[in-house]
């Protein structure tokens, strides 16, 4: 069975299967969610540093009801970055705040090599993205974790309906939600890029 993060719900995880396929310069694929915390930190070791952590946040109450004036304007996320940073220091941060990162519903986050450009991200629901030139260099790892290749890949998005639609949701562990993990690693550095509509 394909197993969900805490902050994800979806009507059908028996239709999603571990599997990848091949874009222009990235691989999508699903992981299953046990499988998801080890995958990343593989990852990590295999890049070059130095690297860079992205979180992509929708913007909290107070900050969206400046931008947002009226029901028909669009919400808002900021992208936010950490940048030169060594494997370690990734890897601290998922000491710290992986369980939130990796669980949480609302956010999106990736890490990536500021040279090589080669970026994991972890998109909503949980779907994972890796953007490189040479997508046959990630094979071996993705064989390693039994995600096969297929022409079509079916995700979560392709699961839902009006009736059956998926949910995202803000987790809390330890007093602590999303929110808080991001003012603590301003505190080490980390700085808004920019703010997006979603």
């Amino acid at each position: 069975m394909f197993n969900t993060a805490c902050g994800v719900k979806i009507p059908y995880p028996e239709k999603i299967e571990e599997k990848f396929v091949k874009l222009e310069n990235a691989i999508r694929f699903n992981i299953s969610f046990e499988k998801l915390e080890s995958f990343v930190k593989d990852f990590i070791n295999g890049l070059s540093e130095p690297l860079f952590l992205v979180i992509h946040l929708p913007l909290n109450e107070k900050e969206e009801k400046k931008l947002r004036t009226s029901e028909s304007c669009p919400y808002h996320s900021e992208v936010l970055y950490l940048d030169g940073q060594t494997k370690q220091q990734i890897l601290d941060i998922l000491s710290l705040y992986g369980q939130i990162l990796l669980n949480d519903g609302l956010s999106q986050f990736g890490i990536a090599a500021h040279k090589t450009g080669d970026e994991l991200f972890i998109q909503k629901y949980k779907l994972v993205d890796i953007y490189c030139k040479d997508d046959n260099k990630y094979l071996p790892l993705l064989k390693k974790y039994g995600i096969e290749e297929t022409i079509k890949l079916i995700t979560v998005w392709d699961t839902f309906s009006h009736e059956h639609p998926g949910q995202c949701e803000i987790v809390t562990f330890n007093n602590q939600d999303i929110y808080d993990v991001v003012e603590e690693l301003k505190a080490m550095g980390m700085y808004v890029g920019k703010v997006v509509e979603d």
